[in-house]
């Protein structure tokens, strides 16, 4: 026992000083200043966008952004990106057969449970002996693994995979693996969780090693679909809707982490209009699909029906209960959020777009459809954790994050919801002397300047970034190819269309297409097959084309 234990290490120590010269080789290679890694960005041609009016800013360029294979990223640990916050990632899947239907509650609570166990077990193997079909696992990342994967009864979300992982001087045990615990009449949502990460690399290798554990240890007869809504089912089902909820953590003090939440709360409707992803059900859009000068217009395509559906689980739109603004978490605070929300308890008014009480100490953010790309969702991530540092950086100056107030947030999160980046922005009792007392660069870049107010949320959220350059710039954010897709939303280009366009466009796309060319438009087996696509390599995702960028977000 005791030589084979010896010729074990032996064998893991010979591995580890294999990955740490190809990652000191690999380092030697990339720009660095600080601790963030600076990508050679060059600039192409000129895009004439003067014609346009749903463009805002000048002189648009082609940004050309080197790219990297995804395992040079991964094992350059050195050049890592930091985040400013701790943040983790709970991921909801559908699992359908075929055909897009459910499998049986009850045959799935034997099922999830054997499905857990196969995690368990090449899970570890990912970690302590490696597997052909799956990256090996940085130093950085198994060493924050302290111990090995193991299983416990849960009584709401019943097996789960755990996982303890390091933060800081602690660590935190993680349900990584599990059927989603909110529905508990329902078995077949997973639901994935990241470690709580302070990487982005970090945060996207956690995506999609989890997403591939999913597509190993499903049966044959099932898959993992990426969607907010599965396009097959027939009607929206009560609770069975999928999103992707980020937590963050590490703030200096309470108050600058109820500041993160009121600029967070500011920012929802850019954050749903970015994130729309669930056009579909029955198999179809709730209307015709409309192409344009290559523009997916679809104006009566709902683009979240998640949102529009799931009142429960979520805030509404009406301004009067819609989550306040806070200036501190004491209780009389706690109290007015409830009060305002309609809750008896914080257990209860958990349920919001986004909840600053967590039991974690962290900031939820739950209003984000599940995106199809593994790149989506950490693009949206750091530009979460973009707006929590522009509050932190407004504190150090002494300067409160100004409220848009819930009348305006409300309405165009409703319309948003609808419309997305074509929705109109429409601010309620609410004025940019108001803001300014605050903050003058949010009043501008909120409702743009007097002589151009702003007109449609896709020019709003142009607004919020430049609003947010500095820190994207700061934090080495912007030139990231996990932000390039949310860029490319709004600024272009993308080689199939012109913006607007999100990943409920994209599917929007694939089913005109097909109806276009006489076959059956649904588009279940695409997500099945783009779900895993987009996860093996969290770079790949579906807005191919090359960025463009105004010299309002360059300089």
């Amino acid at each position: 026992m005791a030589k084979d234990k010896k010729k074990k290490q032996k064998k893991e120590k010979k591995k580890k000083k294999k990955v740490d010269q190809s990652s000191s080789t690999l380092s030697q290679s990339y720009a660095r200043k600080g601790k963030v890694a600076v990508p050679e960005v060059t600039l192409g041609q000129n895009i004439d966008r003067s014609g346009d009016k749903l463009f805002l800013g000048t002189d648009y360029r082609e940004v050309h952004i080197p790219e990297r294979p995804w395992v040079e990223i991964l094992w350059d640990t050195e050049h890592w990106t930091p985040l400013p916050f701790t943040h983790g990632i709970e991921m909801e899947l559908i699992i359908a057969d075929d055909n897009g239907d459910y499998p049986p509650g009850e045959e799935m609570v034997y099922r999830m449970k054997e499905i857990v166990k196969d995690a368990i077990k090449i899970m570890d193997e990912i970690l302590y002996e490696g597997r052909d079909d799956f990256l090996p696992v940085p130093d950085y990342i198994r060493q924050k693994v302290l111990a090995r994967p193991w299983g416990r009864d849960d009584l709401e979300k019943g097996y789960a995979m755990n996982l303890r992982y390091a933060l800081g001087d602690s660590y935190v045990d993680i349900d990584a693996f599990a059927r989603d615990g909110n529905v508990t009449a329902i078995t077949y949502i997973l639901e994935l969780v990241s470690p709580p990460c302070i990487y982005v690399e970090e945060l996207a290798y956690w995506c999609s090693t989890l997403f591939l554990l999913a597509k190993a240890t499903l049966p044959k007869d099932l898959h993992i679909i990426a969607s907010a809504i599965n396009p097959a089912t027939r009607e929206y089902m009560r609770g069975v809707s999928q999103a992707d909820h980020s937590h963050l953590g590490s703030f200096n003090s309470e108050l600058e982490k109820i500041q993160a939440y009121c600029m967070i709360r500011n920012f929802i409707p850019h954050l749903i209009a970015l994130t729309c992803n669930s056009p579909i059900l029955n198999n179809k859009p709730t209307d015709v699909v409309k192409i344009i000068n290559r523009r997916i217009t679809a104006p009566n395509c709902t683009r979240s029906l998640r949102l529009k559906y799931n009142t429960t689980m979520l805030s509404g739109n009406d301004p009067k209960y819609y989550i306040p603004y806070l200036t501190d978490l004491n209780q009389n605070s706690v109290n007015y959020f409830l009060q305002t929300v309609q809750k008896a308890s914080i257990e209860d008014g958990r349920f919001q777009d986004v909840f600053p009480l967590t039991d974690w100490g962290t900031i939820e953010v739950r209003i984000s459809d599940a995106q199809i790309s593994i790149c989506r969702r950490i693009g949206v991530g750091m530009l979460i954790q973009a707006m929590c540092y522009k509050a932190r950086k407004l504190l150090e100056k002494g300067v409160w994050v100004p409220d848009a107030g819930s009348e305006t947030i409300a309405t165009n999160r409703q319309g948003a919801i609808e419309r997305g980046l074509i929705s109109l922005f429409r601010p309620i009792n609410i004025t940019r002397e108001k803001l300014a007392q605050y903050d003058p660069e949010f009043a501008k870049q909120y409702l743009g300047p007097k002589n151009q107010p702003i007109r449609y949320m896709m020019q709003a959220v142009q607004r919020m970034f430049f609003y947010l350059k500095d820190v994207l710039k700061e934090l080495g954010f912007l030139y990231s190819p996990f932000m390039k897709p949310l860029l490319q939303s709004v600024f272009g280009s993308v080689s199939y269309a012109e913006p607007p366009i999100t990943e409920a466009e994209y599917q929007l796309s694939l089913y005109d297409y097909k109806l276009k060319n006489g076959e059956n438009p649904s588009i279940l087996f695409d997500l099945i097959y783009f779900t895993i696509q987009y996860c093996q390599d969290p770079l790949n995702n579906p807005l191919t084309g090359i960025l463009t960028l105004p010299k309002e977000m360059r300089d």
